[in-house]
């Protein structure tokens, strides 16, 4: 189905008066906000394995390490993510958690038969983004509510029958909205002159409105990223590497949102719910080149640029209703309908493509007691700087004009962020300590969302002679803060109010285990 998609900003309004339209630049960044996952050594120290050689989380960030390696390798990770959302609206605060097992990663590298400075290939399926999130907000509002969008939206179609709100070929935005409203009694017509104009079921008798709302979204799904990497030793002192990488989206999201009338003053409207359910699914290629140098022994230097990322993304979405008013009682409808018995109406189907932001990663290590002498402990210290240029961020759907207008907010509300990553191992025996910090800076240009991301990790490791290891991470943090306006009135002159934004901050606890053979 073709139709004028209308863009709002991430932190705008999520997708119910304008189904899905809202939700997708919120997708543009959500898609490109991923972080290192790899293996578990590679989180708990923070990530900052960009010039770490020889470690199977630094080849998604530096292809050039694989060069490093210096047998085979095979590893599989399991994680698991808890995220405790806090959550502030209408002077309510309330909180939602959600947290799941998940897959982090698969790698499987081998080396080439070549005795000296063989070619190092590796094939490794990553995770690079986890959606699962729980978010509810709630709180009480006069002279507001969701349904006053509905009825000015069957306004602004100018019908001369009411009915038309339900044809088959009407404008999808109006399906997904006021015609469900239309169907369950949420809006009225009445008559003026040649058309009709319509009420909320939500105005008492004296135009008053005191209605009790609440927020909640389901999401669940990930980024999930296939890479096939080569390094290659070009000297004693200098490694290069690239790959290909091959990203997969699946996202599930179901938002629901429920008023209820609390007025003294009578109102038709008891209550209302919209539940809105929308399946994501896209694929997308970048590319990694990186180079490592070892200007002396105990250091080495590393530098990854990575091409930004085209999404071909395909989203199904469909609304639901259930409204209950005094005078009709308890009435539902939906944009998929029974045809006839056995035939069922298609979910609504938006195609569109994003671009992700281009990124570049300097990196550092300094090694300890690289001569490896047994009696002492050895291990290193790691950092990584990298940019992300969120200005960079493309959206593509429509005419030439309409994308020209979506890169002028993309530029308008993000900038480049920089990004931090500083970690330190120490090793004795067969046994291994690491910690780990991050910190990602916000992609906002507001100063007043502070959208930055810090993370603290540890981990443990284990490496028998024999080339089996075992690794164990924990990683505490995040502690985002992000805006929601939970729908922003049509224009009108009723001197309807818009409602105040939501404030959410996430918090993030992750835990990895990684296990593994060289052979």
């Amino acid at each position: 189905m073709t139709y004028k998609l209308s863009l709002l900003l991430a932190f705008a309004l999520p997708a119910i008066t304008y189904p899905v339209a809202a939700q997708t630049l919120q997708d543009v960044l959500k898609f490109s906000s991923d972080i290192p996952v790899g293996s578990a050594r590679g989180q708990a120290i923070g990530g900052a394995t960009g010039a770490l050689g020889g470690e199977v989380a630094a080849i998604y960030v530096n292809p050039a390490a694989a060069a490093f390696f210096r047998s085979s390798d095979l590893s599989f990770s399991l994680g698991y993510q808890h995220i405790n959302n806090t959550n502030y609206y209408l002077g309510n605060k309330d909180n939602a958690k959600r947290g799941g097992l998940k897959f982090d990663n698969f790698t499987l590298l081998m080396r080439s038969k070549e005795k000296e400075r063989p070619l190092v290939f590796a094939m490794g399926v990553n995770r690079t983004n986890n959606f699962r999130e729980d978010v509810y907000y709630q709180g009480s509002i006069a002279n507001s509510s969701q349904s006053l969008n509905y009825f000015i939206q069957a306004d602004n179609a100018h019908v001369s029958n009411p009915d038309a709100l339900l044809s088959a070929g009407q404008d999808v935005a109006i399906r997904h909205a006021a015609s469900l409203a239309y169907q369950t009694y949420l809006i009225n017509p009445y008559r003026e002159g040649d058309q009709y104009k319509f009420t909320s079921a939500a105005e008492a008798d004296d135009y008053s409105i005191l209605v009790h709302q609440s927020h909640h979204i389901l999401t669940h799904g990930g980024i999930t990223e296939l890479a096939l990497v080569f390094g290659k030793q070009h000297s004693d002192k200098l490694y290069f590497g690239g790959s290909m990488n091959i990203g997969f989206i699946k996202q599930g999201q179901q938002d629901i949102w429920e008023e209820r009338n609390i007025n003294p003053v009578h109102a038709d409207l008891n209550a209302y719910q919209v539940t809105q359910t929308t399946t994501t699914n896209g694929i997308g290629v970048n590319l990694k080149l990186g180079g490592i140098y070892k200007p002396a022994a105990p250091l080495n230097l590393g530098l990854t640029f990575q091409s930004p990322t085209w999404y071909g993304v395909n989203k199904d979405y469909q609304t639901d209703m259930l409204t209950d008013t005094k005078s009709a009682g308890v009435v539902r409808a939906s944009t998929v309908y029974m045809i006839d018995d056995t035939t069922q109406s298609e979910t609504d189907n938006l195609n569109y493509s994003v671009r992700t932001p281009w990124k570049a990663t300097a990196s550092a290590v300094v090694l300890f007691n690289t001569g490896g002498n047994p009696d002492h402990p050895y291990g290193f210290i790691s950092v990584d700087y990298e940019l992300d240029d969120y200005r960079s961020m493309k959206l593509k759907y429509g005419d030439a004009l309409d994308n020209h207008y979506y890169a002028e907010q993309v530029k308008a509300n993000y900038r480049t962020a920089g990004n931090f990553r500083a970690g330190a191992e120490i090793k004795y025996l067969l046994y291994a300590l690491r910690l780990g910090f991050a910190r990602y800076g916000s992609p906002y240009k507001d100063s007043g969302i502070d959208g930055a991301r810090t993370y603290y990790s540890g981990g443990v490791g284990y490496k028998t002679n024999s080339g089996y290891y075992m690794d164990l991470s924990f990683i505490r943090g995040g502690h985002q803060q992000r805006r929601e306006v939970p729908y922003e009135l049509l224009p009108n002159n009723y001197g309807y109010v818009n409602p105040p934004a939501a404030q959410i901050t996430s918090a993030t606890t992750r835990m990895a285990l990684t296990c593994g053979v060289r052979f």
